[in-house]
């Protein structure tokens, strides 16, 4: 991982702790899932993949209860060895632990969902350029599930999360989100 990549998530996530606590943000979140709930890619499907959203990332409980509420199923990623992931159901008495990086996700016994049944995965971010491009975590663990996933993808980026360029160092292995919603 590039050193200017590392300089750059620190600098987002300083621009994402100024502002946790407003309104502004919360106001932009509302709007952003608007614009979700009423894209043909939320409308087509029927099984969502979404992360279990904690700060700086987009609250993603609203997102999950309208699903829920639409008769969607939702599931969420489970981390593995050597930077890999899968999706499982999340039911309302799914457990949900904390792993060793302070991420919400599944126990391992719970119902995996094969990468094929999955319509949308609505993907996390700290940057998201017009193109499509993506700044993660850090980890690659997204990259690596999506490199080879043929569904849609869509990432919500309020003001301070859209750039129209990347201005982050892109690599080979970055894969490029379908669609990116902001405002």
């Amino acid at each position: 991982m590039s050193r200017e990549k590392k300089i750059f998530r620190k600098k987002q996530l300083a621009v994402f702790e100024k502002e946790k606590n407003e309104w502004s943000k919360e106001l932009d979140e509302l709007l952003l899932y608007k614009k979700l709930f009423n894209s043909f890619e939320w409308n087509e499907a029927n099984v969502i993949g979404i992360t279990l959203g904690l700060p700086p990332e987009i609250d993603t409980k609203p997102i999950i209860s309208q699903a829920w509420l639409q008769g969607k199923k939702i599931c969420i990623p489970l981390t593995l060895p050597q930077r890999k992931m899968n999706f499982k159901l999340l039911t309302p008495t799914t457990r949900i632990i904390k792993n060793s990086f302070g991420i919400l996700e599944p126990e391992k016994s719970s119902k995996e969902v094969n990468k094929n049944k999955i319509d949308l995965i609505i993907v996390p971010g700290l940057a998201f350029s017009s193109r499509g491009e993506r700044l993660g975590f850090g980890g690659g663990y997204f990259d690596r599930f999506l490199a080879d996933y043929e569904g849609e993808t869509i990432s919500l980026a309020e003001k301070n999360r859209f750039f129209e360029k990347a201005v982050w160092p892109l690599e080979e292995t970055d894969v490029l989100i379908k669609k990116i919603l902001t405002l």
